[in-house]
């Protein structure tokens, strides 16, 4: 099918200083569809359908999604309700219902598209402010959900934002070693397999073999990237198929109400550029500090619930099994990187209205497929079911597989407990490292 974002249906708004030249195209949902090096004119942006570009997807439930008596595309069946910023598959493209544009900023308020679907706009608006400074583009990202469908279904990974840049940008860099912020050697790859990163440093880059292009930053400690490349890696332009991938893939509870903000930097230049943006920024949490006070602070769930947005000073959880004849359940922390030397107290300040009397906390370290409860993995620690809210302090330095770096989190409620789920609530209004 022809691509929708030929240079003869482009509507583009630059934004340009001494370092870097940008555009967003209010005939692509007002993604940024052009992005270039001051004194080129090669467009690194790839541009091929409208599900590229450098932009935001959001995902969530039910798989598959139809809606006005339209079925999804049989190949993206199962990616659910899939607001996408640029279009659908089938070269439609979004709606901008408004924008600004300033010297050096520009705002875009966009109705995205269900990416399955036929011409299909999502039950949600999407808005972006872009700022350029220096040699980065900096941008922030608001969605706000108004869906009729009040089911609150589980947590999927986003793209928070997708950034496609053409074939050339073949080389997948990032560092994911144990050592971030100390100038160790980064990792270097270009499978073409869509693989997780675990990126210590919060940043992963596209480059192309002169060792320049965009790294994708991102704050506040965010670790969790993918990777992918498409086509014939180191040749092709902007409307060609090849095409290197990166993303930053935070998983996210979508509410049928909720508002959500993401931040990132494009970092345009060499690794060293990249590399020394990243440590020039605050330094992330060095220990959990998570305190529900409007938001989930990421935190999610497996096969357990809350009681929705908004957030209003605590997680109201369910504290039971939503399926009690399928796994465990658990509330579950965004993935970061904490030194286990670094976190030698858990303090849970938490309300249990149960007949249970034990709740377990489990945690994960970098090579572990997934938070598995197994020796070394766990600890169990007394509660009280009485509804009444307490601070539940737990010695983490003297425990076996506390050690080296933890880089995620979770509580649950271990088998012998199952007995007692039954109307069982859990009320967290904190999980820190200080009372």
């Amino acid at each position: 099918m022809p691509s929708q974002t030929q240079e003869s249906s482009q509507k583009r708004l630059y934004l340009a200083n001494d370092k870097i030249r940008m555009a967003i195209d209010l005939n692509a949902g007002g993604a940024i569809t052009y992005l270039s090096e001051a004194g080129s004119n090669v467009n690194m942006v790839n541009n091929n359908d409208l599900g590229r570009q450098i932009q935001t997807s959001l995902y969530a439930g039910p798989y598959p999604y139809s809606v006005n008596g339209k079925n999804p595309v049989e190949q993206w069946r199962n990616l659910g309700w899939n607001p996408v910023q640029t279009g659908d598959y089938f070269n439609h493209p979004a709606q901008v219902v408004s924008y600004q544009q300033g010297q050096n900023l520009l705002y875009v308020k966009t109705i995205p598209l269900i990416w399955p679907l036929f011409n299909e706009p999502a039950d949600c608006f999407f808005e972006h402010w872009i700022e350029l400074k220096e040699n980065t583009v900096h941008m922030r990202s608001r969605m706000t959900i108004n869906r009729v469908d009040t089911t609150q279904y589980e947590a999927r990974t986003q793209e928070f934002p997708c950034v496609y840049l053409n074939g050339p940008y073949y080389r997948i860099i990032t560092y994911d070693g144990m050592k971030p912020f100390t100038n160790d050697a980064v990792s270097e790859y270009s499978e073409q397999d869509n693989i997780n990163r675990y990126g210590t440093e919060n940043w992963i880059a596209l480059l192309n073999t002169s060792g320049r292009g965009v790294g994708l930053y991102k704050p506040k400690g965010e670790v969790r990237f993918s990777s992918a490349g498409f086509g014939v890696t180191k040749d092709g332009g902007e409307f060609d198929v090849s095409s290197g991938y990166v993303c930053s893939q935070p998983a996210l509870l979508v509410d049928y109400n909720g508002v959500y903000e993401y931040e990132c930097d494009l970092v345009v230049g060499s690794l060293a550029d990249i590399r020394q943006f990243a440590y020039n920024q605050p330094r992330p949490p060095a220990a959990p500090n998570y305190r529900f006070v409007t938001d989930r602070q990421g935190w999610y769930y497996g096969n357990t619930r809350d009681k929705g947005w908004p957030i209003q000073n605590e997680l109201n959880v369910r504290w039971y099994r939503a399926d009690p004849t399928a796994r465990e359940f658990r509330v579950i922390s965004p993935m970061a990187y904490w030194k286990a030397s670094d976190v030698p107290k858990i303090y849970i300040q938490a309300a249990f209205q149960t007949k249970g009397t034990v709740a377990r906390f489990v945690w994960r370290k970098p090579g572990d497929i997934a938070i598995i409860e197994m020796p070394g993995r766990y600890v169990d620690f007394p509660i009280i079911g009485d509804g009444q809210f307490r601070t539940y302090e737990i010695n983490m330095s003297q425990l076996a597989g506390w050690d080296g770096v933890i880089n995620q989190i979770s509580l649950t409620s271990p088998e012998s407990q199952y007995e007692f789920e039954k109307g069982s609530i859990a009320r967290i209004r904190s999980i820190t490292t200080t009372p």
